[in-house]
């Protein structure tokens, strides 16, 4: 069995609001994430998914309940350290993530500023880049990158700090659909190929796909939890909480719902079409 990277016990957190009161942005929330998974966290604005992501890493603390990191709690400001070393997180907006004005520095910050020997820095910054296809821009001015190239900068910044687990908070969101691929491409090789936790919090259904498990958030509350292909089954009660539906998803549960010998947790298309080709 795998062991349990982050694991959330009836967690919660509020926000003051400007009347004075609170407002519940996570409610009793309880999973425990895998170590090596790819977890996809979907749900609308509002859902509290990126204030989930918030607390997966200690940048909040739970008002009630526990957030464990490998075993350590993140309310513990002792262990603080441990916890952001252990989960990475790659934000929205890349701009807000660079310090340097020069592609090498900017990756090397993070592990000078954790003491690192400049000899592993070094090693660290060559196998940043390398891992997000970024070598050849080594001495490149961060803020000349396309926005594609940029996050995969982000990225490549928080990999030099050897992370466990990489949480990516909304981080293709303000990409065009060419640098979305180039990130969602090495976020999986990450995953597969060294085997890296991710929690991927996105509003692209079709980013949702790919991953081991999908999580829908409404109202702080987990509202489905399983495989995309299983979560997507319930596409009436995601369309309810204005979520899309991948179209190939809803047309093979409506093919299925009508009779026709057709897979409901169908995700791909050239499966679908493979299937009705069958019937035909």
């Amino acid at each position: 069995m795998a062991e349990i990277a982050i694991k959330l016990e009836n967690v919660s957190f509020s926000y003051p609001t400007n009347e004075g009161e609170e407002h519940k942005a996570v409610n009793g929330v309880s999973l425990d994430i895998e170590e090596g998974s790819f977890v996809a966290l979907v749900g609308h604005n509002g859902s509290g998914k990126s204030t989930l992501a918030k607390l997966l890493n200690g940048l909040l603390t739970p008002t009630s309940g526990r957030v464990l990191v490998y075993g350590v709690d993140t309310s513990d400001d002792k262990r603080i350290f441990d916890v952001r070393s252990s989960v990475g997180m790659v934000f929205q907006n890349p701009d807000n993530q660079m310090i340097a004005t020069d592609v090498e520095d900017d990756i090397a910050f993070g592990p000078e500023n954790l003491g690192v020997p400049r000899e592993e820095i070094i090693r660290r910054v060559d196998w940043a880049l390398e891992k997000v296809g970024m070598s050849e821009f080594r001495h490149a001015t961060p803020f000349k990158m396309s926005g594609g190239q940029k996050q995969r900068l982000a990225i490549a910044g928080v990999l030099a700090i050897k992370p466990r687990v990489m949480v990516l908070d909304e981080s293709t969101a303000m990409l065009d659909p060419k640098g979305r691929d180039e990130v969602m491409a090495v976020v999986r090789q990450l995953n597969r190929e060294e085997k890296m936790t991710v929690v991927h919090i996105t509003h692209y259904m079709d980013e949702a796909l790919g991953a081991d498990r999908l999580i829908v958030m409404n109202d702080g509350k987990v509202m489905l939890d399983g495989r995309p292909a299983d979560v997507f089954k319930e596409y009436e009660l995601l369309t309810k909480i204005k979520l899309d539906v991948p179209c190939v998803t809803r047309l093979a549960v409506t093919l299925a719902k009508a009779g026709m010998d057709v897979d409901p947790t169908i995700t791909d298309e050239e499966a679908l079409v493979d299937s009705l080709c069958r019937l035909l």
